[in-house]
């Protein structure tokens, strides 16, 4: 993987390719997922997504150059951060973050024509998307949750079984898709909910000089005090915000390594600056990449 900040290299950058030819992006699911969503957001009609079973098919696919793209979940307002999404980043050392969008999450329930809420039993959808009903499956405890492998992929099995006491929860995209009925909408816990997305490919972004910009890095410190300080000083004394920070465990025994977005311009000096300055007070440091920063737009 290269470093730097926004240089220019041959693989083009989402929005570029876009305005080029269709780019093939893998993603975790069916079609009519979350993920896929996220794809034709990202690169509108220019993206051909390419459905795989997990996450790990995503990011081999995508480190393999089976496709150009691959589609991750990173962290939903709800439930927090992705930690499958975290290890891949870590395992897979040849690809970088090229870009991020962020999805609005819609869950609604999906049954079979006829079917009613009060004869439901069951609600399939991906744990992260059960996880974000919490409320509506404590006001309908007659419904158990059951975790499934893709929101898309549980509104399938809701019309293959036939069985009016089974539903998904997924979006409204899934059951067009599957010809469901929507047996309640809005179901997510919050209004706002969201959920952010990676795009992960061999090759860093293009950026345009001084657009706005996130860098992800991944670190681990010495095991003594004032070791995260370090990290995170530098991008305060810069006037850098740090718009993500997480930990996960290095598969050492009580050693953990930290994952840390910041934001900043497209090829400021600081900001590379502040990347070295993490780089020398760690044990271990990938620059996972710079790419553009999506701007969340009002309802």
């Amino acid at each position: 993987m290269r470093e730097g900040l926004g240089e220019a290299l041959p693989q083009p950058s989402p929005k570029a390719a876009a305005a080029t030819a269709a780019v093939r992006v893998a993603f975790q699911g069916e079609p009519g997922a979350f993920s896929e969503q996220a794809i034709v957001q990202l690169w509108g009609g220019a993206a051909d997504p390419v459905p795989m079973q997990t996450f790990d098919d995503v990011a081999d696919a995508a480190e393999r150059g089976l496709v150009e793209y691959g589609m991750l979940p990173i962290e939903s307002t709800l439930v927090g951060g992705v930690d499958v999404a975290y290890d891949l980043l870590s395992e897979h050392e040849d690809l970088c973050v090229a870009g991020e969008t962020v999805v609005r999450i819609r869950l609604s329930v999906l049954g079979l024509a006829g079917s009613t809420l009060a004869g439901l039993r069951t609600l399939a959808s991906h744990p992260i998307m059960l996880a974000q009903c919490a409320n509506f499956l404590d006001a309908h405890k007659h419904i158990a949750p059951e975790p499934c492998w893709d929101t898309a992929g549980a509104a399938r099995e809701v019309l293959e079984r036939g069985d009016p006491t089974r539903a998904a929860a997924a979006g409204p995209l899934a059951g067009e898709r599957f010809g469901l009925e929507v047996l309640a909408s809005r179901i997510e816990d919050r209004p706002d909910t969201m959920m952010r997305f990676l795009a992960v490919a061999p090759e860093p972004a293009v950026l345009e000089p001084g657009s706005p910009a996130r860098t992800a890095v991944l670190c681990a410190q010495p095991n003594s005090a004032g070791a995260l300080l370090r990290v995170i000083e530098p991008l305060a004394r810069w006037g850098f915000n740090i718009s993500h920070l997480a930990s996960r465990p290095t598969r050492e025994p009580w050693r953990y390594q930290f994952y840390l977005e910041f934001d900043h311009d497209a090829n400021h000096e600081l900001a590379a600056q502040a990347i070295d300055a993490i780089r020398r007070g760690a044990t271990f440091f990938r620059h996972l990449g710079t790419f553009p920063r999506w701007n969340v737009p009002a309802d």
